[in-house]
């Protein structure tokens, strides 16, 4: 049985930033969170129109495998510009905020990509790619 002297000491003193802690660079780390605050957006998109992994494949000319690593969270296999590409492909917008060093927040605080609301589709526009012609007409 453990003595209850150390029961409360911490095995480890950590920074506070599970990332950190395993030894990524502060560019590995801001690019994780680049990275993850594309797919979240992605992912809600996907999910709203219910997209299976071929359909999904289909729509962002992208093999079946890797539709399933994207649903999957596995975004460390896409760069940053592709998950771009994906973003347009589902008609999201990306915007991106840029400041000073000295006047941005900590890295913690960061400003985060919001996330587009999503109204539901209807049946025939869910897993049918975009048309220009459509996209005139709409403009």
């Amino acid at each position: 049985m453990p003595s209850a002297k150390g029961a409360n000491k911490p095995g480890s003193v950590t920074t506070g930033n599970v990332l950190e802690d395993l030894g990524f660079s502060p560019q590995e780390i801001r690019e994780m969170e680049i990275k993850h605050d594309l797919w979240v957006p992605i992912r809600a998109e996907i999910e709203a129109r219910k997209l299976t992994q071929s359909q999904l494949a289909k729509l962002l000319e992208i093999h079946q495998p890797d539709a399933s690593l994207l649903l999957r969270g596995q975004i460390t296999r896409f760069s940053i510009t592709r998950l771009l590409e994906f973003a347009s492909r589902l008609r999201l917008t990306v915007t991106f905020n840029v400041t000073p060093m000295a006047d941005a927040p900590p890295a913690s605080a960061a400003v985060r990509i919001p996330m587009r609301t999503t109204k539901p589709r209807s049946k025939s526009a869910q897993g049918a790619p975009d048309n220009p012609a459509r996209r005139i007409a709409r403009a």
